[in-house]
């Protein structure tokens, strides 16, 4: 009796029991399952290999199967892996039998081919399968290509939110899982026969397409037989980030500067020590600004000017600030997966038109420009005009002293442009007053922050409220000057909305960037009456941009309504662009609904 329990006849026909009567709780008729060609011819390729491999090991004397012994390991190990690393166990495990006959049939043909080579690929897949569990469960998103991104381009700063203990607590125990696993194949695995091992590996791959096609059509996902389609879905986000990447710096070092076109400004002359700040913020969003109705105090100095035009429905271009800065600073509609030509750009920043007429560039950044990444290379050339560059090295609040030293030193009829574009409201939410938090307790790190959502959005209020006083102290800082303060948003944040946290993109569900409340972000105009004295068409264009201010609003409107602020001619300008222009049209693209 335990002879026979023992042999492999037993095995196959336990296991292909239970996984039937599995499929058969989902059945529907054969003639349908034969619609979808991918599993079919799966199930027709993959015993005609084992059929071969089979008369092949006969030819040579080989055993056509591994052990009885070697089997149950093997699946032992399958279920155990799939079980702690699969993340598709938690939203379908009625379909475990699935991946867990196709991990069996992985196990054994990767060993085939590469042996103990098929080691290396197994430690890196789980500890990668691992953290992506855990990044679903907490930050509710998948490792795609926007998350690939993000990892490459963050900071020092920016990764210290995700080391928490328990995420390396999770890195190191699937480290050691990932190990052991490897381990036990190894020392199951190394005495068999490759072509034994094939034969074995292509029935149960057949298995698993043939117990699938009985899922009923609604019900297909090729997420099913993991961990074959995950391979590649991994791959595909890593190349889709680095040709995102790769499109984004190339599209914006391509460009020709705006200044190779004739152009002329018709307000200025030069000599009347104007100040122009155009501010990329951080990851403001709109509904988080008391300024536009949010229930807390977030922007209690905003709020007291009189000379502020608010824009309360401004619409990202994208959650990546490389392509925002695109689509603010040149004349581009959309960010740089846009297909349609008449969006993209044609032309480089608008900054180097205000520095080719007469304006002293000077651009401050916060700490992330010490990178020499995708970020640092975009927004270098887009103000690769600047005299000067600054980097705030602590917090965004000690670019003020540095912004003052220029004012002194630079002479007072001298007309300036300062680019802005700091940390602000970027995750991990640390920049704020450590002395006087006005909204605690606060977390910013990212641990499991739906379990701690008050912190971390306590965290986030903090920043908005730290960056109003940041505004404060610019305008204290150029006040004895005419001015203008121009502030837009890059991009949001998810702070638990629709099941997100950080700038993630959903794993299953696929939610649109522009589905969400995270694409409304902040943007104002703050003025003083010197400016708006100083020529005629400021204080029209001022008025005109207060009665635009309840259109709904995009990046794409910054570069022609910097030039319409001016009256600064050029060929790129569009008037229906420009919020300075009665002409205007709002914008149109994807948004969220209200």
């Amino acid at each position: 009796m335990f002879r026979w329990v023992k042999s492999r006849a037993f095995f196959f026909a336990l296991v292909l029991l239970v996984a039937a009567f599995m499929a058969w709780k989902g059945a529907y008729t054969w003639r349908d399952a034969f619609e979808f060609p991918w599993w079919g011819w799966g199930v027709a390729v993959l015993p005609a290999l084992a059929g071969g491999g089979m008369l092949l090991c006969r030819r040579l004397g080989k055993a056509l199967l591994p052990s009885s012994v070697c089997l149950w390991v093997v699946l032992l190990l399958s279920v155990v892996v799939d079980c702690s690393c699969n993340i598709f166990t938690y939203t379908a495990p009625w379909h475990l039998y699935l991946s867990v006959l196709m991990t069996m049939g992985c196990m054994l043909l990767l060993w085939a081919v590469l042996r103990a080579g098929a080691i290396a690929f197994w430690v890196l897949f789980l500890v990668l399968e691992i953290m992506q569990i855990c990044g679903c469960m907490q930050y509710g998103s998948r490792i795609n290509s926007l998350v690939v991104a993000e990892t490459i381009e963050a900071s020092w700063d920016d990764a210290l939110a995700y080391m928490t203990p328990i995420n390396l607590g999770m890195l190191a125990l699937s480290f050691i899982l990932s190990v052991l696993f490897c381990w036990g194949l190894k020392r199951t695995l190394r005495k068999q026969h490759s072509l034994t091992l094939f034969n074995a590996a292509c029935l149960f791959g057949t298995a698993s397409l043939a117990f699938g096609l009985l899922v009923p059509p609604h019900r297909q996902k090729i997420d099913f037989y993991w961990p074959v389609t995950e391979v590649p879905q991994l791959y595909n986000a890593a190349s889709e980030a680095l040709t995102i990447n790769e499109a984004t710096i190339n599209q914006v070092e391509s460009l020709t500067s705006p200044t190779a076109a004739p152009s002329q400004l018709h307000t200025l002359r030069g000599g009347e020590g104007v100040v122009l700040i155009v501010h990329v913020g951080e990851s403001i969003r709109a509904d988080r600004m008391s300024l536009n109705g949010y229930e807390r105090d977030t922007t209690p100095w905003l709020r007291q000017q009189k000379h502020l035009i608010n824009f309360p429905s401004c619409i990202s271009a994208a959650c990546d600030t490389c392509q925002a800065q695109i689509a603010m600073l040149t004349d581009a509609r959309r960010d740089v997966h846009e297909k349609r030509p008449e969006m993209l750009p044609r032309t480089g920043s608008v900054l180097d038109l205000f520095a080719a007429h007469g304006f002293d560039m000077y651009t401050f950044f916060g700490r992330r420009c010490a990178q020499k990444l995708k970020y640092d290379r975009v927004v270098m050339v887009l103000s690769n005009r600047s005299r000067q560059k600054f980097n705030a090295p602590g917090s965004p609040w000690t670019a003020v002293p540095q912004m003052q030293a220029v004012l002194n030193q630079v002479a007072a009829g001298q007309n300036l442009l300062f680019f802005v574009n700091n940390e602000g409201s970027h995750t991990p939410f640390e920049h704020y007053d450590r002395q006087n938090t006005p909204f605690v307790p606060v977390a910013t790190h990212f641990q499991n922050p739906a379990a701690q959502a008050q912190e971390v959005n306590n965290a986030y209020d903090s920043t908005i409220h730290y960056t109003d006083e940041f505004f404060r102290r610019v305008t204290e800082a150029v006040q004895h000057r005419p001015f203008v303060y121009i502030y837009v948003s890059d991009h949001g944040e998810y702070l638990g909305h629709d099941g997100m946290w950080g700038r993630a993109a959903l794993g299953e569900r696929h939610v649109s960037y522009h589905a969400t409340t995270g694409c409304r972000v902040g943007m104002f105009v703050l003025y003083n009456e010197a400016f708006e004295r100083l020529h005629p068409h400021f204080a029209t264009a001022l008025q005109q941009l207060r009665t635009n201010a309840a259109l709904t609003v995009a990046h794409e409107h910054l570069f022609h309504t910097l030039l319409g602020l001016f009256k600064l001619q050029t060929p790129y300008y569009n008037e229906t662009l420009d919020l300075t222009s009665p002409e205007v049209q709002p914008y149109s693209g994807p948004q969220p609904a209200l």
